[in-house]
């Protein structure tokens, strides 16, 4: 499974206070930040990512856009500020729709990712005309 983000990525949006926060569940403060958590939230919004991602493009993206970084770190915070006695801010629920949003339309193909080429579209019905074997000419002998 391919993070779209890094634990620098979240400090480098939401700050270090608030990334030692999540990473602390619902136990007391740790004196520096606790990976395991963080990386886990990170690797379910790649996860959530890929899914909408997926319809049109090859996932994982080996070019990851500014934009797909925002969106994993939103979703993970999200996921984090959730649990025990916590719940997510008006703010972040609206950062996270926002993101949903977002990922709809790249699924929909009303919204497209700079620098990553789509994949070719497949599928559909494929019609190849040929002539007919019988007609009523080769059918008048019999």
């Amino acid at each position: 499974m391919t993070a779209y983000a890094a634990i620098a990525d979240m400090v480098s949006r939401f700050g270090a206070d608030e990334v030692l926060r999540f990473s602390a569940g619902d136990g007391p403060l740790p004196e520096t930040i606790q990976p395991a958590r963080i990386e886990q939230a990170i690797g379910d919004a790649s996860v959530l990512i890929d899914s909408y991602l997926r319809r049109r493009y090859a996932v994982p993206l080996a070019a990851v856009p500014q934009a797909v970084v925002r969106a994993a770190c939103v979703l993970a915070r999200y996921d984090l500020a959730q649990g025990g006695d916590r719940e997510p801010s008006e703010q972040m629920r609206l950062a996270r729709k926002e993101v949903i949003a977002w990922l709809e339309g790249i699924a929909a193909g009303t919204v497209t990712l700079e620098g990553v080429a789509p994949i070719a579209a497949t599928g559909g019905a494929r019609v190849q005309d040929r002539e007919p074997m019988f007609s009523t000419d080769t059918l008048r002998s019999w």
